[in-house]
Parts: structure tokens; sequence; C-alpha cells
């Protein structure tokens, strides 16, 4: 994370600052000779003064060698402990290059120890144990910068953690968009490295042919912008599986207010957004179902009241479903005389009592039991029309009753044939009997023709007639008398 966390600045040092936090420090150039020196120094050796020569005024302790400038330069990763013959005054520190390698300063303080001159360690601990007004606040800087800077190191350590570990990608660009760093959680969505990515946009890689090209406008519209934004985007693995992510980018900016990178952190919404299609899709053919039906679908709530009135209900019984919906119970097109009676049977075949109203629909259903049977509808306008209405209950996932579904078909036509094919059978057997009565006529008349031909000593007109009875049967001759 170290790559592209926001560091703490360092407190910057005024000159006075400098002087009172180093009051032993001092400068020489390539001569060696002293440029400036601090003043507790000044003020305990007299003579280091600037111009004076530094081999004159220190003596090398450690590490061991003579003072040349090369040599200072040479061991300015080491600690000096250098010493001042005329006080005894010892001190450590670190020598190291300024003024672009022409001059080196001394940046120490006394090495106090046993053996120093009582009063030499005397001054050295009065000159750092008395603080000065400048030294005092620029300390509390200090303090509170280190405290800021180990804030910062602690939240930059767990924050480095969560990335590490968390599922989202996380990815880094510099302020043109292209790709700095991303996180392992990147890498399991995507299928790429940061070898893969480093220095291309990931709308480049992982963008295909379905991504929505309103989505990666606003994308590039928002980047240009300076601004940052979240959103849901189809991108494509480096198998070229497609995937969703909910995808939030944020804009990092500099102590100046200019963007110097963008971070980016994706979810995998996948299985959501698949959920959620699934849902539209079925709503969307629920919708087709509702508003396409020839019957009446209605849906009423736990308590009775309407809550779904679809387009052939509407036509059915002449009420707009904003009349209707979240203001109304059936009752308002049932006929009342018609519940009474009904809540009566149920009393009856249920054994227990059913009050007339909402109850005596939902009864038998919420029983588990078939509820289907006739019932006279009334319209807006009063005209009644009836109908077979069949009820059925809805529970939710803990099998409580959410409410109730009736589907309703108009019998008036189905009624009108019926009668129309009632009224055609009764015309029918009345023309049977009609015919049967002519054709029981026209055979006796026939019989009778044969007899007067048979006493006139002539043979029958109609032979089978005279042989065979209108039941069918053979007739039985008469017998011949002498």
């Amino acid at each position: 994370m170290s790559d592209f966390a926001l560091q703490p600045q360092p407190p910057q040092l005024t000159a006075e600052q400098f002087a009172a936090v180093f009051p032993f420090y001092f400068v020489v150039g390539s001569d060696l000779r002293v440029r400036q020196a601090g003043g507790a120094l000044v003020k305990q050796c007299k003579d280091f003064s600037p111009g004076a020569a530094l081999p004159d005024l220190i003596r090398v302790l450690q590490p061991e060698g003579e003072i040349t400038f090369n040599g200072i330069v040479k061991n300015q990763r080491q600690i000096f402990l250098i010493e001042h013959p005329g006080t005894g005054l010892r001190l450590r520190g670190q020598m190291l290059p300024v003024d672009a390698g022409k001059a080196v300063v001394f940046l120490g303080s006394p090495a106090l120890t046993e053996a120093a001159q009582p009063e030499a360690r005397s001054k050295a601990l009065e000159d750092i144990q008395r603080p000065t007004e400048p030294v005092a606040k620029l300390e509390a800087e200090l303090r509170s910068a280190n405290e800021r800077l180990r804030q910062h190191e602690r939240e930059q350590s767990k924050f480095a953690l969560i990335v590490a570990r968390t599922n989202n990608g996380v990815v880094l660009t510099n302020a043109k968009g292209q790709v700095e760093w991303l996180n392992e959680g990147f890498t399991r969505l995507t299928g790429y490295t940061l070898e893969d990515m480093l220095g291309k946009t990931p709308g480049s890689v992982l963008q295909g042919p379905e991504t929505n090209p309103a989505t990666i406008q606003r994308i590039r519209d928002q980047l240009q912008k300076g601004e940052g934004f979240s959103l849901e985007i189809l991108n494509y693995t480096k198998r070229k599986e497609k995937y969703w992510v909910a995808i939030e980018v944020q804009p990092i900016r500099n102590a100046a207010g200019q963007i110097t990178n963008y971070m980016a952190i994706e979810s995998d919404i996948t299985e959501r957004a698949k959920a959620e299609s699934q849902l539209r899709s079925t709503n969307a053919l629920q919708r087709a179902i509702l508003q396409g039906a020839g019957h009446a679908i209605i849906y009423c709530d736990s308590r009775g009241i309407i809550q779904l009135f679809n387009p052939a209900a509407e036509r059915m019984l002449g009420y707009f479903a904003a009349e209707i919906v979240g203001k109304e119970t059936p009752a308002i097109f049932h006929a009342p005389d018609e519940i009474i009676v009904r809540a009566k049977e149920l009393t009856v075949d249920l054994g227990r009592e059913v009050k007339s109203g909402f109850e005596t629909f939902t009864a038998k259903a919420e029983l588990g039991q078939s509820d289907e049977r006739e019932w006279t509808y009334i319209r807006k306008d009063g005209t009644r029309f009836p109908v077979l209405l069949s009820v059925t209950v809805m529970f939710d996932d803990q099998g409580q009753i959410t409410g109730y579904l009736g589907i309703a078909s108009d019998l008036t036509l189905r009624k009108r044939d019926e009668e129309k094919l009632r009224a055609m059978l009764v015309e029918l057997e009345r023309f049977n009997r009609v015919m049967m009565n002519r054709e029981e006529r026209v055979v006796e008349l026939k019989r009778e023709i044969n007899q007067l031909l048979a006493n006139a000593g002539r043979p029958p007109a109609y032979p089978s007639i005279s042989e065979t009875s209108f039941s069918g049967s053979p007739k039985t001759k008469p017998e011949k008398t002498n």
C-alpha cells in the first residue's frame, strides 16, 4: 500500500528553530573553515568563530583518522565523536554534505561522560535542559507530528490489511486512468494480474461487446470532470466470461488540490444481477398474464382490501382500478343476499359459524379446500351477471396468510348458450314425437288398403306391411275357413 498511500509531510524548520534544536551545530566549507556555528557551541568554545580552521578547533576521536573534507564526506553515514581540547567538550553527531556537496554541516549534541570536566558538563546540560520558547514550540510540533505519523502508520497498516484480504477488487490508477496497482481481490475477480494491467486503462481491458455504451460514456464524462461516481457495469474476465460489478471510483488529490490518482473499488454482483434479471422476466410475464387475461383477477390483502384489479376486471365490472385498489373489498360488486345465504350454507358444512362478509369467500380456501362456485356480480351501472369464482389463499415463506387471489369468469354467454341448447332439445323432442305419429299413421293406412284388397280377392298392394306389424314383428295370417 505504500505505493499509493498519502505520506505525512515533515515539519518545516525556520532558521531560528533549526538553531534552537541544534545549538551545537557547525558548518564548514571544502577548505575546512567554519562558516556558521550554533549559539551554544560559540558560547562555550569562544574560538569557534567564522573563518577558523576546523583542524585547529577539534580533535576527532571517532572514527580515527586525519580531518580532511573528503574523509568527512566519505564517512558521512558514521557517527562522529569530536572533542574541543580547550574546554574538554565532547560532541557526538553526524556530518552531512550541504550546498551541493561544497560544505558539510555537523548535527550533534554533547557526549556527556563522567570523565568530562565538571564545568563543561554543567554548561552543556544548562544549554540542553533550558529550552528556549522556539525550542519548546518546536518540540510540541514535533511531538504532534510524530503522533500523527504513528496514527497514520497504524491506519495505513489496517487499511493495507483490509485491502489485501478483501474479496472486492481494488485498483489504483494515475491521473490519466492508467493502472499503477491492484490487489489480489481484483485478480481473483477478473483473472488479470498487475503485470496484465499495468499502464492500461481498466475499461480498455474489462469492457466487452455487451457492456452498456451509456455506462461507458458516463464513466468517461465523470473522469473528464475529475469527479467520483458509483455505478453498475457488465465486464469480462480474462477468460471472456461476463460478470457484473458495482464500482465506486474516487479521485485522490494532493495538497494543492490536483488529482494524482483514482481509486476504484469493485464488488461482484453477478448473482444479484442474474436474480434481478430473472425477477424482471417473471414480473414481465406476470404483467402480460394480468393484462392479457380474459378472466377478472382480483387480489386482496389479509384484511380483504383489494390490492390488484386487472384490466379484465375493469371491463367486466365497469370500475377503474384506481377507484377500487386500496379502498374497497369484493363486497362492492357482490349481491348481499347471496353472501348471507352462502354464509349459512358454510356454517352448516363446516360446523362453525361463518360470518356474512369477506369470510364467506375465504373460509373454505383457508382450510385448503377447493372453493369454486357461481356468484352474481353487480356492475357499477347496477346490471347483474353470473360468474364462476375461484378463490385461492396466498402464503409467505413462514406459512402466514398474506392475501387472497380471486379469478372470475363471466358465465353470461355460457348461460345463454345453455339456454339455447335446452330450447333446441325441447324442439327436437317435439319434432320427433310428431314424426313418430306420422309414421304410425302411414303404416296403418297401408294396412287398411291391403285389407280391402284381400276382401276383394286381390293380392296386397303393400306385402311388407301385411307381413310385418309396425313394431317390426311378423304379423300372423288369419286362418282360412271352409
